[in-house]
């Protein structure tokens, strides 16, 4: 628990927004500051004359944003703000439902992000764009890496059976982003592999609906506007917490703990022998 803290239990509907609220704004420049000490530089306070976006690179980069980096860097924030029931939203609102403090339960958000496979796509789908290179590379590509059982950055949803809406948006925004003939080319062959690594990874998965999902183009988008790899996942922090926030406000509303069940479907247990006595 945080010093001084106090659990969204004891709290009125008006203290909790206000916690939730200084703790939006205070992330992002943690993050940044953290950043900033990964670039050996100094850390910069936030601006207030500065929208939100264009403070957030300036956070993470030390430098200011051209127009068109803020609005990609916005675009991206708006579509991954909030999605249902993911990991890191379900885990906050877990953590609520105790009753506990808000800063608790928006630190356990970013415990979630921790893991590869909420959060960390991004970098490691641009990664994988640049280590296939041409299109033509991807369907080998893809398929020694699902012979030893590897996860494809970037492809498949949990939920969506359809192309994920938030993936078509941010494909647009790399394509108007993208200004050099280098940029251009960036998109194209993201463009091109992606239609490969779906035909790979629909031969050898038949039947199974695989989708390119927001990670894949959201790296190429963030590298476009000129973040680097390690502020990809704090990036996607400072948009979820906005989403985090809005749920534990929403839990703490109407609080019931959450306290799924189990079923156990293990071994039976071995039979006692004759003459034993449970002691």
């Amino acid at each position: 628990m945080i010093p001084d803290a106090r659990a969204t239990l004891d709290q009125s509907e008006y203290e909790r927004a206000a916690d939730v609220h200084r703790l939006m704004a205070v992330v992002p420049v943690i993050l940044g500051a953290g950043l900033a000490v990964c670039q050996s530089r100094r850390a910069l306070q936030a601006d207030p004359a500065l929208g939100h976006a264009a403070d957030w690179y300036r956070l993470a980069t030390g430098r200011r944003t051209t127009p068109a980096q803020t609005r990609a860097i916005e675009a991206y924030l708006i579509a991954t703000v909030d999605h249902g029931f993911n990991a890191s939203t379900f885990a906050t609102r877990v953590v609520t439902s105790t009753g506990a403090d808000a800063a608790s339960a928006l630190s356990t958000g970013v415990a979630a992000l921790s893991g590869p496979l909420h959060g960390g796509a991004p970098a490691r789908a641009l990664a994988m764009i640049e280590e296939i290179g041409e299109a033509s590379s991807a369907r080998r590509w893809v398929s020694d890496r699902l012979s030893f059982g590897e996860k494809i950055m970037g492809f498949g949803h949990a939920v969506y059976r359809a192309d994920d809406p938030r993936s078509t948006f941010m494909r647009s925004v790399a394509q108007q982003l993208a200004g050099s003939p280098a940029e251009v080319e960036l998109v194209q062959r993201a463009i091109a592999i992606e239609a490969e690594v779906l035909a790979a990874l629909s031969a050898a998965k038949p039947g199974a609906v695989i989708v390119t999902n927001v990670e894949y183009y959201a790296g190429v988008v963030l590298h476009l506007a000129g973040l680097p790899a390690e502020a990809f996942t704090p990036s996607f922090t400072v948009s979820r917490v906005v989403g985090w926030g809005a749920h534990l406000l929403e839990q703490a509303a109407d609080n019931k703990i959450m306290r799924p069940s189990s079923r156990y479907v293990g071994p039976e247990p071995i039979a006692p022998r004759d003459g034993w006595v449970n002691p």
